[in-house]
């Protein structure tokens, strides 16, 4: 008895040592400007433009033993938070962002390893688009995830601004899992 007793022990203590992630269920967050930081990055003549989503909802749903994941993220156009009023105005011209006419960005994607792979609709158009997927931990703990992608906002009809603004621009979004809200990477 006290052989299988030690046989026991030996097999199931790795399993106690690991934090609960063998046994972890698939788990569900709602997306919110409170856990989720959403930003676009476009160079200007001298500088970089960045907006911040204020208003934004979705869902993420994550396995952490098998790292799939689904996320649909819904962005409010107009609560882009810009440097200021000016560079307000070009952006939600109807040249640019045109937010009258297209309130809302949405984002579906599925993680595929190191790759958030989806589809981006932006401007009334809808084109595949990719970001690099970076796991935060902290301690052993999965807290969070960061992902980054470059577009090119021609393919999705944003053609103002061509003197003022470059055509490519920086997204990245970060998510805490952690109810604290998100801390992009350095």
């Amino acid at each position: 008895m006290k052989k299988l007793m030690l046989l026991a022990t030996t097999l199931l203590a790795p399993a106690l040592l690991v934090p609960s992630m063998a046994s972890a269920a698939p788990m569900a967050l709602t997306l919110t400007a409170g856990n989720t930081l959403s930003q676009t990055h476009s160079s200007a003549v001298m500088f970089t433009i960045t907006g911040t989503f204020k208003d934004l909802n979705g869902t993420l749903t994550f396995d952490p033993v098998t790292k799939a994941c689904n996320v649909e993220l819904n962005l409010v156009v107009k609560s882009m938070e810009l440097p200021n009023a000016i560079v307000r105005a070009q952006v939600m011209s109807n040249s640019f962002l045109d937010p009258d006419t297209y309130p809302g960005m949405k984002y579906v994607g599925t993680c595929q390893g190191d790759q958030l792979v989806g589809n981006l609709t932006m401007h009334g158009q809808t084109h595949p688009f990719n970001l690099a997927l970076t796991y935060v931990m902290k301690d052993g703990q999965l807290t969070g995830f960061d992902s980054v992608g470059t577009l090119n906002r021609y393919d999705w009809g944003l053609n103002g601004l061509q003197m003022m603004v470059g055509k490519m621009i920086k997204v990245n979004n970060d998510i805490s899992l952690t109810g604290a809200p998100p801390v992009p990477p350095g």
